[in-house]
């Protein structure tokens, strides 16, 4: 078992007593046994009562010391945020409100209680400021084009994944980042074996997802990565063959999301994974089975087609990427249709864009896009761009502020990479350099990291990014990367 966070002083929570008692309540008061007992004994009645005759209540009110723990210990509303980002299941009807949401809140809550108790962390948040400037150019992109409901319910989520990477990247010298992407995989391989099962009891004529909703496909090529760097440098035989299989089971899922955009990602990602794996192990003289990995990488290859050709279970993966070529592909259709709108909005609004959020109503700015012949099929709809989305909705300041971000935690990730190239932290660095390339290469031309069920793995991968930055500025000369 491992350890995946650590109690203020610094010591491991696996070393200390195994009591409830330790564990802190607000960072400075510590509850004893009998007293946590006696608490419990009179917590219990009520509790009994409400669930017979109020269940609703009931369940509110048994959350409270769920929560009350969650916001006294934020490394574990972290973990809790993480097991959310799996389950889509809105908790209302009229505005989608997710346990991911649900989760974020607590995180934050925790987040300013610990910054009000100890102060904020040590160590400058390099990537703050350029992300403070991406979201001063929505409210200003907002504010000059009209509040509207879209516009104030995209701001409250950039608010959301704002005070997440904030936290993240606070409790920085609590979290063992190397646990937190293990426990990432693992989550994701869980939910692997489920959506397989689907997708296998389907006889594979389903798009399966499992529990996560249909921004799984982003998920599983995520701790795809995760898992093929962790191959790659990982000595011990047995975890080696266990990051192997977890590759295997969430490049699985992955195909069978059917996300041609996450598996195309996956596809250049590892090359770039495989080629810096060889680069370093070359430079540094280290030992690493990167040469394997590339000798699975070509039988893949190899493999897939085969199945793909002969096996009927793939039809519908192969028919989705067969598509990708003919001029009739719908999706492909639909899409170039939604970026010549986002394109015909940035033209009319070049500096500020016509808000953000609002380009599911385009056709009030742009009026002229109602003469495309299928573009009403696509009304309502978001981009499925980033890139798309930032200059119809934020334009040029949009842009730049965003490249200022992507391109600023590129730099410190590889900084990072480079600067752990002989430790023991090797692996988690180049894991998080692989996810920030990932997801700032598919922003191009796919991606929702910034408003879909994928955006808190955004905000919660590059406050990793930055919380391991501020450690290696205290023992690295030179104060880091530029």
């Amino acid at each position: 078992m491992f350890v995946i966070f650590q109690v203020s002083g610094g010591e491991n929570i696996k070393s200390m007593p195994t009591r409830v008692s330790h564990i802190p309540f607000f960072g400075r008061l510590y509850i004893s046994d009998t007293k946590l007992l006696a608490a419990a004994a009179m917590y219990a009645l009520p509790l009994v009562t409400l669930l017979m005759w109020r269940p609703k209540l009931g369940i509110f009110f048994a959350a409270v010391p769920v929560f009350l723990l969650l916001v006294s210990h934020g490394p574990s509303a972290i973990a809790v945020l993480i097991g959310a980002t799996f389950v889509y299941a809105p908790l209302t009807d009229k505005i989608v409100l997710l346990p991911a949401d649900a989760a974020a809140l607590i995180l934050i809550a925790a987040y300013i209680v610990d910054l009000l108790l100890r102060g904020p962390a040590k160590g400058a948040n390099r990537l703050a400021r350029p992300y403070l400037l991406y979201l001063a150019v929505i409210l200003v992109s907002i504010s000059l084009e009209g509040f509207t409901f879209l516009s104030v319910r995209f701001f409250l989520r950039q608010l959301l994944l704002a005070g997440v990477f904030m936290a993240v990247s606070h409790y920085g010298h609590k979290i063992n980042p190397r646990n937190i992407l293990i426990l990432f995989v693992v989550v994701t391989v869980m939910n692997s074996i489920y959506s397989l099962t689907q997708f296998l009891l389907a006889g594979g004529t389903i798009r399966a997802f499992g529990l996560a909703g249909r921004g799984y496909g982003d998920h599983a090529m995520l701790a795809f990565l995760i898992s093929s760097v962790f191959y790659i440098w990982t000595r011990d035989v047995r975890a080696r063959i266990l990051w192997g299989l977890a590759a295997i089971l969430t490049f699985g899922a992955m195909a069978a999301t059917q996300t041609r955009a996450s598996m195309i990602t996956a596809g250049w990602s590892l090359v770039i994974v495989v080629v810096f794996a060889l680069w370093a192990g070359r430079r540094y003289k280290i030992n690493t089975p990167a040469k394997n990995l590339a000798v699975a990488v070509g039988l893949m290859l190899l493999i897939i087609p085969v199945l793909a050709a002969y096996t009927p279970m793939f039809d519908g993966i192969v028919y989705r990427f067969g598509r990708i070529g003919l001029h009739a592909s719908e999706t492909i259709l639909l899409r170039i249709s939604l970026w010549k709108a986002a394109l015909a909005a940035f033209r009319g609004n070049p500096f500020f864009g016509i808000g953000a959020g609002n380009f599911p109503m385009v056709a009030q700015w742009v009026p002229e896009v109602r003469f495309d012949n299928i573009f009403y099929l696509v009304a309502g709809l978001s981009t499925h761009s980033v890139l798309m989305t930032v200059l119809a909705e934020t334009g040029l300041a949009g842009l730049l502020s965003m490249a200022f971000f992507f391109g600023r935690s590129l730099k410190i990730a590889h900084w990072e990479f480079l600067s752990t190239v002989i430790d023991n932290d090797l692996p988690v660095m180049h894991s998080l350099f692989a996810v920030s390339l990932a997801i700032i290469g598919s922003s191009f031309y796919a991606g929702s990291w910034f408003w879909g069920s994928n955006s808190y793995h955004m905000a919660l991968f590059f406050g990793l990014i930055a919380s391991y930055e501020q450690r290696l500025t205290q023992n690295v000369s030179g104060g880091g990367a530029a």
